[in-house]
């Protein structure tokens, strides 16, 4: 179980769900447990690129803060994309102030 928390990730499943096996895999791993800023960090090491840099910035305090944030953040983005979805459909893009969202590659066919 050490190895899989060593080698846990966000990859593809929300915030809630990785925070929730991050914590259940804290148990496997006092050195981490009892070590409250060491506990937050490799947290956020597991968190997405650019969620991790959205988390980083809103610099949290503590473990649950991390957690909290990037849960916060992660509703944020998926909330604004939904707003942002109909509108692209339409050819137009709204001019919103902050972070912009992730860009992906679009399909060349």
């Amino acid at each position: 179980r050490e190895r899989e928390f060593d080698n846990l990730v966000q990859g593809t499943i929300s915030v809630g769900e990785y925070a929730r096996r991050f914590s259940y895999l804290l148990s496997y791993v006092p050195h981490v447990s009892g070590r409250e800023r060491v506990k937050r960090n490799r947290f956020l090491e597991g968190l997405n690129k650019y969620l991790y840099s959205l988390v980083l910035a809103s610099s949290p305090t503590s473990y649950a803060d991390a957690v909290d944030k990037a849960m916060d953040i992660e509703e944020g983005l998926r909330n604004r994309r939904s707003r942002v979805q109909p509108q692209a459909a339409q050819g137009s893009r709204p001019n919103a102030p902050g972070v912009q969202p992730p860009q992906f590659p679009q399909s060349s066919q």
